[in-house]
């Protein structure tokens, strides 16, 4: 057993409406009895996703003794569900439950092809700071007050060509995955930086998929329990590198 956040569904307020339901992507919640039920505690990530397709705000999270969230079972239930084979064991590990795509690019831009050598940087890097991983990032690091603040999902970086440029650029920089780490320390720092330090403006940058909506919870309880009122503008990317999303 684990402690974990867990989806917990308050049944009176409950209608069976279902909208919860596609809103989750490892397919832990159903309709059974008129009522949503959570169909294996294995399934649910405790990411939270469904949270805001709830219009009588039913669900909520708790911490909670339970067992380990498994993604290689959560995989195969979805794509049961989608009548599809399950996936051997090295197909599951570490892949999204959305589904994986390889994608052609254009006629000349080899990709890893250097032949063995280094590769000359062409554009500078416009990162001013380091560590830039929330964990190992310092409340008090003399890059983040009075600054302006880039909180990146790390899937969007090697997603979308021009972070550097276009976000990097003038920013103090976050990184952090909503996915794979720990929920409860990264609100705390999180919590603790906007505390203690004057951030002018928040720009944040996530993936399309849904694991990804966990870092717009994370982002807004945090801003929510420093008691500051900190503007933020929302970029979703796609995953084939595109703005899909400003917000």
């Amino acid at each position: 057993m684990v402690k974990r956040l867990m989806i917990q569904i308050d049944e009176e307020k409950c209608t069976g409406c279902g909208l919860c339901v596609p809103g989750c992507a490892e397919g832990a919640l159903q309709v059974i009895d008129g009522k949503a039920r959570l169909f294996s505690e294995t399934y649910c990530d405790g990411l939270g996703a469904c949270l805001g397709e709830c219009p009588e705000g039913a669900l909520t999270l708790r911490e909670v003794d339970t067992v380990e969230f498994d993604m290689e079972a959560a995989t195969n239930h979805v794509r049961k569900i989608r009548g599809e084979p399950e996936a051997p064991c090295a197909e599951t590990k570490g892949a999204p439950f959305a589904g994986s795509e390889a994608f052609t690019y254009a006629a000349g831009h080899e990709i890893g092809q250097h032949n063995g050598a280094v590769p000359e940087v062409i554009t500078p890097s416009q990162l001013n700071q380091w560590p830039v991983k929330l964990k190992l990032l310092s409340p008090q690091h003399p890059v983040l007050d009075n600054s302006r603040l880039l909180i990146v999902a790390d899937c969007a970086g090697p997603s979308y060509a021009g972070l550097h440029e276009d976000f990097i650029k003038g920013h103090a920089v976050i990184l952090a995955c909503p996915k794979f780490e720990e929920f409860e320390p990264n609100l705390q720092k999180l919590t603790s930086i906007f505390r203690l330090n004057n951030i002018q403006e928040i720009d944040m940058v996530h993936m399309e998929v849904p694991c990804c909506g966990g870092l717009g919870r994370l982002v807004g309880l945090a801003i929510a329990d420093s008691g500051k009122d900190i503007p933020i503008r929302k970029y979703i990317i796609g995953v084939k590198g595109e703005i899909k999303a400003v917000f």
